[in-house]
Order: structure tokens, then sequence, then C-alpha cells
């Protein structure tokens, strides 16, 4: 399998670095979207993707959150593949515990009514629920959601959900968006030969995403295996110098 950085960088981005979303292959080159920002079709299109054949060129979309740079592209795809009469319904794995928040308060406004018909999310997505922390397949690879703590706890869905992805010779985690978690990770790395992680890397923390300092504080192993995205524009850090693989550049792909 490969994965390919579409973007690496953090909400408030630039074109130099658009927003952290991923495209998936499979061996047998099926290929799959992880997370669909709202700078997505741009990001696919320096990549020869055009949104417009989205459905015959991706087959499925995995969506950890519901943030717009990693749900905001969707509402775009949803009528480019439902108009599109050669483009089969892109098949959408979700948590479950968010489908109807992504519906109900994210895509409806836009999607719910097309030429006097009212429409659901499934009219134009092939939705595939997960379950918490259940496993699911997708073209003889597996992958197991993991629970990441990103806002408050106060707040409804404060959840992201990261991957743990194992092919037929290598495993990988990608941890989308989240605070900074050592224990849980200090755990997932020995299930891991890789691990991609959310970094932020401006002055003043934010508080929902695992700051530079504080990952530079994991145990140097663990460190050694561990790429950096989601970063700000133009990180004053120097990530290997700390241990690190690096940060993740724009359009870089790896092939596992």
């Amino acid at each position: 399998m490969k994965i390919k950085f579409l973007g690496v960088g953090s909400a408030f981005t630039t074109a130099d670095y658009y927003q952290s979303n991923m495209l998936l292959t499979a061996r047998n080159g099926r290929k799959m979207l992880i997370d669909c920002g709202g700078d997505i079709r741009f990001a696919l299109s320096e990549c020869g993707f055009r949104l417009k054949y989205f459905g015959r060129e991706i087959n499925a979309i995995y969506i950890s959150h519901l943030h717009a740079d990693h749900i905001g592209g969707l509402e775009g795809v949803a009528f480019n593949t439902l108009f599109d009469a050669q483009s089969p319904p892109c098949k959408l794995f979700v948590p479950e515990s968010l489908i109807q928040d992504l519906w109900n308060h994210s895509l409806k406004g836009g999607l719910m009514c097309v030429q006097d018909k009212e429409m659901e999310i499934d009219d134009y997505f092939a939705c595939s629920l997960i379950r918490e922390n259940g496993p699911f397949q997708w073209e003889n690879i597996s992958f197991s959601p993991v629970k990441m703590l990103h806002t408050g706890k106060g707040c409804k869905n404060p959840y992201s959900f990261g991957l743990l992805i194992t092919d037929e010779t290598r495993s990988v985690f990608i941890s989308t968006d989240t605070q900074f978690q050592p224990n849980l990770l200090g755990e997932i790395a020995g299930r891991v030969d890789l691990m991609f992680h959310d970094c932020e890397t401006q002055r003043a923390p934010s508080g929902v995403h695992a700051h530079f300092d504080e990952l530079c504080t994991l145990p140097f192993g663990l460190r050694q295996k561990m790429w950096l995205y989601h970063y700000q524009p133009d990180p004053p850090q120097n990530p290997e110098k700390e241990g690190f693989r690096g940060f993740v550049a724009k359009g870089q792909e790896f092939d596992f």
C-alpha cells in the first residue's frame, strides 16, 4: 500500500501546505481518501485527480472527525458523484457516533434537496458505519480506529478517530487531530512500524493539538518511528535534531 499526503498543514494553512488529508492506495490500485477537507479539490488537482470524476478515480473516504479541514470537501464530492452518471456512490467510512451530526449539522444545509427531491446522506454515499474501536476492512487492508481526545471533554464529539492501518507486511498509525496522549502513544508504538502524528508548531499551544515541545518529551525510540504533520506554515523547529523522522512534505508519498 501507499500513503500520499495531499496536504500537511493545519486548518489555517496556505497552498504551500494544504490541509492534512491523505490518499491511501491499495495493492490493487483502488484508492481511499483519509479525510476530505475544504481545499481537497485543489490538493487533488495538483496530484492529477479531478473532482468531477471523483467516484471513478477514488473509491472510498474515511472521516476522522467533523472539523471543516477534514470534512469541508464532502459537499463537492457528493454533488460531483451524484451528477456523474458513470460514477458509483463513493463508500464513506465514518464512526457511527458522528454520522447524525455529519449530516444534520455539516452537510444537510447544502445537500438536503435536489430538484425538489428531499435527500439523505445515503443518496450521495454508500455509508459504512464504524463501531467505536471496531475494526473494518477495505481492499485486504485492516483498519482499527483509535479514539483520540481532540477538543475539550465538555464539547460534543470531542474525539477524533485515528487509524492503525495494517496490510500484509506493515503496520502504520495516523493520529489525525489529537491532544498529547503519551501513554496511548507508547502502547501504539509497540504495534506499528511507523507513526504519523499531529504536531502543532506555533509558539503558543492551543491545547487541542499535540505541540512539538510536548512530543519532544516522548522516549527517543518512539520519536524515531514518528513523522510529524498538521503543522503551521514555515515551522521553525528542527524535528530531525530531536530524533523524529521529520516534517512530512506536501505531496510526499510513503510506499509500504
